[in-house]
């Protein structure tokens, strides 16, 4: 035991704590980056579905969809779109759900 060298010992010990502090501030600098991306994004976001809504619109007027009119089937296009996007992920889950099982019961053939 008399041939521990506390230098070497000492040096180890020195760079495991600065790889620790080096990639606990990684972590935190790709935080504060995936924040600021999402605040970015978020705001790019929000002032286009604005300039989506005011230039869609003529001033004064209110969407169908608000409305009594698109209840009535006056303008539908947005009820419509929003059914036929239901029924996609209808179609979808159904063939996910169709595919597993013949994966399935593809393993229970094979053994």
């Amino acid at each position: 035991m008399n041939d521990v060298d506390y230098m070497r010992i000492l040096k180890w010990v020195l760079i495991v704590l600065l790889a620790g502090f080096i990639g606990q501030f990684g972590k935190s600098f790709a935080k504060y980056l995936m924040e600021r991306a999402r605040r970015k994004k978020a705001a790019e976001m929000t002032a286009s579905a604005e300039s989506t809504r005011q230039g869609a619109l003529p001033s004064g007027a209110t969407h169908p969809a608000q409305t009594a009119e698109g209840k009535n089937g006056n303008d539908v296009s947005i009820e419509v779109a929003k059914d036929e996007a239901k029924k996609k992920k209808k179609e979808l889950k159904s063939l996910a759900k169709l595919q597993k099982k013949e994966a399935k019961t593809g393993k229970k053939d094979q053994e």
